[in-house]
């Protein structure tokens, strides 16, 4: 898949003997220190959360001057594609979307993680049925209470960052 900020590749463990998805920057991108900060960052919250609906990491590698997030691989459908196929969905289906999100996006919040990208290309619907969010690479990430604020954020103040069309009017 490619994206705004990078590719992501479908791997196989040989290790474990299973698939992964490997999320590198884009080749415009992998050059900038900022950006593979914010890759790094990624990784590191998201490794922090327990909950099936977000996507696992289980590693970040460096090779070279490549930084590359290794997570689960989720085969399903992103809501883009659902809302693309047409088909409307029934309210239940509807409600049970909603509620699946907000307890996913609750568990990163509690956590200090506000996702910041969240849209249809970013949610994944597993062949179960169960939703999962994945790219958090725009996550802002809050220091706990009592925590000092060790890293300094990537994006500076006043910067625009997200999809315009996805985002809260005030960010806008």
């Amino acid at each position: 898949g490619r994206g705004g900020m990078g590719h992501v590749y479908l791997a196989t463990d040989s290790r474990l003997s299973r698939d992964v998805a490997l999320k590198v920057l884009a080749p415009r991108l992998a050059q900038d220190p900022a950006q593979r900060e914010r890759l790094r960052r990624e990784a590191r919250a998201v490794a922090g959360l327990t909950h099936p609906g977000i996507c696992t990491v289980y590693a970040l590698e460096e090779i070279g001057d490549e930084v590359v997030v290794v997570t689960e691989y989720i085969e399903g459908r992103t809501l883009r594609e659902e809302i693309e196929a047409g088909q409307r969905p029934s309210a239940e289906l509807l409600l049970e979307t909603t509620q699946e999100l907000a307890t996913a996006l609750s568990v990163a919040h509690a956590h200090g993680i506000i996702h910041r990208d969240l849209k249809p290309d970013n949610v994944i619907r597993r062949g179960s049925g169960r939703l999962t969010i994945l790219d958090f690479g725009l996550a802002l990430v809050e220091p706990r209470d009592g925590e000092p604020d060790a890293s300094p954020r990537v994006t500076a103040p006043g910067v625009l960052v997200g999809t315009p069309m996805y985002m809260a009017p005030e960010q806008v």
